[in-house]
């Protein structure tokens, strides 16, 4: 008996270990997306960040240029703007991410009421339906509504999700259908697997492989996004590096710092976010880093 246990737990280690020697390419690449996200939302917090306040110039302002105290500079108020940044691109980034999963989440729970359907046609209504892109801009309109009243970060980010999903709906159903036509699938009736079974488990974890990369790909865009809404005041009194980038614009002449050091901040960001992503989307698709790489 004694052997036979251990020969089981062996049994599962090595195939755990197997599994983690599958996933070794998507796993080195969690470590630098691990830095990105410690660096930026380690940044000290304060309880209430209201640019309103932070970013007033009072009648004798206490800000200062770049220094090696103040590797930014400091806003008209004495706040170090370097930390203010981070916490900045910590909320853009955690908007984007929320909203991409969220989006990418809706995509493959409202693909899966259709999968399992029978018939060639059973993704009709749901492409139909994604072809009404005329539809995108309302949501948009809600938004901008939104910002009239003062902006709700709540509306942004529901419309950047319904934006998603409709737009990548049709995608994962090509997908569902592009599967079914494998030679793996065919080898599953063989079997005498049904076709709940095949879709269960031979069909949904490669869509899901490719979403996740979608994910990935997804979350530059977005942040970009959300800050284009906060710097147009669509989003709220929250801070954010679009309200850095409107307050620092009309003191461009006496603290430029103002607006160019968290707009840089926020360019190499989207870069190293929009690099990770495209790998991370490559591997997830295809098993293997680029070739540059």
């Amino acid at each position: 008996m004694a052997n036979r246990r251990s020969s089981k737990t062996l049994g599962v280690g090595l195939e755990i270990l197997a599994k983690i020697w599958r996933l070794r390419l998507v796993l080195l690449l969690v470590i630098p997306y691990l830095v990105l996200s410690g660096w930026l939302f380690t940044a000290s917090r304060h309880a209430d960040v209201r640019p309103g306040e932070v970013f007033m110039v009072p009648d004798h302002p206490l800000w200062e240029k770049p220094s090696e105290e103040h590797r930014f500079g400091t806003t008209g108020t004495g706040a170090d703007l370097y930390e203010l940044s981070r916490i900045a691109m910590a909320n853009s980034v955690a908007v984007a991410v929320v909203s991409s999963g969220a989006g990418v989440a809706l995509t493959l729970l409202v693909v899966m009421l259709f999968a399992f359907d029978v018939g060639e046609n059973r993704f009709r209504l749901l492409k139909v339906t994604s072809r009404a892109g005329f539809l995108l801009p309302s949501f948009m309109v809600i938004v901008i509504l939104a910002g009239g009243a003062g902006g709700s970060l709540v509306l942004a980010m529901i419309a950047m999700t319904l934006a998603i999903a409709l737009a990548l709906a049709p995608v994962t159903a090509r997908w569902f259908e592009e599967g079914e036509e494998g030679p793996d699938i065919l080898a599953g009736y063989a079997l005498g697997l049904t076709r709940q079974e095949i879709v269960r488990s031979r069909i949904v974890p490669v869509v899901i492989r490719r979403l996740l990369g979608v994910f990935a790909r997804m979350i530059p865009v977005l942040v970009m996004a959300e800050m284009s809404l906060s710097f147009l005041g669509f989003t709220g009194e929250h801070i954010s590096v679009g309200v850095m980038v409107a307050y620092g614009r009309d003191l461009i002449i006496e603290a430029p710092w103002m607006a160019l050091y968290p707009g840089m901040m926020a360019t190499i960001v989207v870069a190293v976010l929009s690099l990770l992503g495209a790998l991370a989307a490559g591997v997830l698709r295809t098993g293997r880093y680029p070739r540059f790489l």
